[in-house]
């Protein structure tokens, strides 16, 4: 298996790289069209590894840095990462490597090119696998940036310059995706076996994952509807039911270009050059996180934080090492969903505790994200309780984020004020430059919709 992965990691180098470098280093990305990648050849189980790889970097690298400073888990001292935490350094070509990562090599056009294939072979459940990659990968697209190219993408001989479809159409392309994916998973077909570098192949891994995936997604719209609470507790009574069924990163330590995204680009031996740019403390100044942890006196500040790890960002050795498999979607994000989700469906409160402090008893359990941690119990579960729980454990996940923008919890201030966003924290990146440069669809930054929020977010923090 690791000679599999070395080969494709290969030939996704470039995706890799971005992870340490696309800060400051985006030159070769203006130039290019992402609307004309090159296709090369490989195997069904080349592509599924480099798309796996790929998606690894979309959910941990520059956007969850990123996400990780405006949330206030983690601070930017030093280069560009001072921009990024104050705001004031975000621009269209920021993220323009983030905006591609979706569409090309490891994304769009290979999930296209696997899902063809397994089609070919009727292999519907690697069919159903592939496509609950591509929703994935397109609705956090889609959470990010709001409308985006989808219908017309990835067909650049008959769509040169794709157009935008609506936030909303490309959330109900995508849960129409997902549907389709656990019809398929039902399928005839062996799936990708030991090309799955999470799940082994194991369906009903996956099947469980793109429920609670839909789940989030609806959730992701009830700011726009509160009809949508029920529909994300549907899909999350069905979703991840087991801390066996986390869908975890794949890092080994030691491995070149395949360990901890994090432990790249903030440990001083992670190999970027980065150390010191990020981290959780600096002198007396500490993330909002870091203090909420140590004022609570939370066992899990000691998870996360370590004051003398100073080469380490002031991360916990544990949580920052090379082989740490970073926690992308989980049980406890599930029973967080369900706690939400029942309140926002007219549930009971009652309910909606036994959903939070089942979550919170789950930490007493070490699992292969988090070592047993005895979380008190909450006593009551409001809006407040249970996001403020959620923004704990999502500790440097996008989702984290999206959650903010919905319910505006935990409360932050923002560290500074500029009118491009709304004079408040970032709701949204900008589109990338070189889409911009090549798409004639796509608006100016501050011309709607490349303003400072999505049409999901009407109601601003």
């Amino acid at each position: 298996m690791k000679k599999l992965i070395k080969i494709a990691l290969g030939a996704a180098l470039p995706v890799f790289l971005a992870a340490g470098c696309s800060d400051y280093l985006k030159g070769g990305m203006l130039t290019n069209n992402p609307n004309s990648p090159v296709q090369g050849s490989a195997s069904n189980a080349q592509l599924f590894v480099s798309i796996q790889t790929n998606n690894f970097i979309f959910q941990e690298g520059d956007m969850g840095r990123a996400t990780a400073q405006w949330m206030q888990q983690l601070i930017g001292v030093q280069r560009q990462q001072v921009t990024i935490y104050n705001y004031s350094g975000i621009t269209n070509a920021s993220y323009d490597g983030e905006f591609q990562r979706p569409y090309g090599g490891g994304g769009l056009l290979d999930l296209r090119t696997l899902e063809a294939s397994t089609l070919a072979n009727n292999d519907l459940k690697y069919l159903g696998v592939a496509q609950i990659m591509e929703a994935w990968m397109i609705g956090t697209t889609a959470d990010v940036w709001g409308d985006i190219p989808y219908s017309q993408a990835a067909n650049y001989a008959t769509y040169p310059t794709p157009q935008l479809d609506a936030q909303a159409d490309v959330y109900t392309a995508v849960e129409t995706l997902l549907d389709q994916a656990l019809t398929n998973l039902a399928g005839a077909g062996a799936g990708p076996g030991t090309a799955d570098l999470v799940y082994g192949g194991n369906i009903a891994k996956w099947t469980a994952l793109a429920h609670t995936l839909k789940a989030r997604f609806y959730l992701h719209q009830a700011e726009v509807s509160a009809s949508n609470y029920a529909l994300a507790l549907a899909q999350a009574n069905q979703g991840i039911a087991a801390n066996t069924g986390d869908y975890l990163a794949y890092h080994v330590a030691g491995l070149q270009l395949s360990m901890n995204t994090w432990y790249q680009f903030m440990d001083a031996n992670g190999g970027t050059g980065r150390a010191g740019d990020l981290v959780a403390a600096v002198g007396a100044v500490h993330s909002t996180l870091w203090d909420t942890l140590s004022t609570r006196a939370d066992p899990r500040f000691a998870e996360y934080f370590d004051v003398a790890n100073t080469g380490g960002g002031e991360m916990s050795a544990y949580r920052l090492s090379g082989g740490y498999r970073q926690p992308l979607v989980t049980y406890n994000e599930n029973l967080l969903i369900i706690a939400e989700a029942t309140l926002g469906s007219g549930g009971t409160a009652a309910a909606a505790l036994t959903a939070l402090n089942a979550e919170q008893t789950a930490w007493n359990t070490a699992t292969t994200w988090h070592t047993a941690r005895a979380v008190p119990l909450s006593a009551t579960a409001t809006v407040h309780d249970i996001m403020t729980e959620k923004w704990i454990t999502l500790f440097q996940n996008i989702e984290s984020w999206n959650d903010w923008k919905r319910t505006c919890q935990p409360n932050l201030t923002p560290v500074s004020t500029l009118a491009q966003f709304g004079n408040r924290i970032p709701s949204r990146m900008f589109y990338g430059a070189s889409e911009e440069n090549t798409n004639p669809n796509i608006p100016p930054v501050g011309t709607a919709p490349n303003g400072a929020f999505n049409s999901n977010d009407p109601n601003a923090c």
